[in-house]
């Protein structure tokens, strides 16, 4: 449990690190004068809080799943269990996703973007959150 509060914590910290400022000359004229530009787009906080708020769901899930029966094919080992093959491919899919969400923003960085992104992140939570809480009231064998 306190590895889970630690991981928990180190997202947060992340989350709400401030961004250095980026100097920039204003003209080729006057390279005395600079302007500060805020690289913070509206909604990013948003969208970075529904990525760590996502990455805890799925760790929860892989707790409450870890040595049971998997219905899921793909995730069970060959034993028919969830357990470290299972566990990587679902960190995979989540940093793919990261990763896709990281490039569709990275070229288009809106704050609507962002607050959509944050939805189908949020949307992805409470799903993978409910299963967990399913899984943690399913006795191991």
């Amino acid at each position: 449990m306190r590895t889970y509060l630690l991981l928990f914590t180190i997202s947060a910290c992340a989350l709400y690190a401030e961004e250095a400022p980026v100097i920039t000359p204003s003209s080729l004229s006057a390279p005395a004068t600079t302007t500060i530009q805020n690289p913070l787009t509206p909604g990013k906080n948003l969208w970075r809080a529904s990525i760590v708020t996502l990455g805890v769901a799925n760790v929860m899930d892989v707790h409450s799943s870890w040595g049971k029966h998997e219905l899921n094919s793909t995730l069970s080992g060959p034993t028919g269990t969830f357990g470290r093959q299972g566990a990587l491919i679902k960190l995979g899919f989540q940093g793919g996703l990261v990763g896709l969400e990281y490039l569709i923003t990275r070229g288009h960085p809106t704050g609507k973007l962002y607050r959509k992104l944050a939805f189908i992140n949020f949307g992805a939570t409470a799903l993978i959150g409910g299963v967990a809480a399913h899984n943690y009231t399913i006795p191991r064998q």
